[in-house]
């Protein structure tokens, strides 16, 4: 697990370097030593996990205020509830 950690920040500092600091591709996979397509596997990874967690994070702000407008998720389906009613 402490592999896949190390590796999951890994190709986080991969991605804030090419994004944000403008190093080319090529350059971090030398520093990471992997080959560059490897390079633009992880940095697609990360763009797919940012732009999840964005849309996560819309999603959640949008479920408050629908909560705030009164509305309420539904009651779990539990089959248990129903049972008594099929004997």
């Amino acid at each position: 697990m402490i592999d896949h950690l190390y590796r999951a920040k890994e190709k986080q500092m991969a991605y804030v370097l090419h994004y944000d600091f403008g190093y080319t591709k090529s350059s971090i996979a030398t520093l990471m030593k992997i080959s560059p397509q490897q390079m633009g596997l992880w940095v697609k990874e990360v763009r797919y996990e940012v732009q999840i967690h964005q849309l996560n994070q819309e999603l959640d702000r949008i479920k408050q205020k629908l909560i705030c407008l009164g509305y309420q998720p539904q009651k779990a389906l539990v089959y248990r509830d129903i049972e008594s009613y099929l004997v």
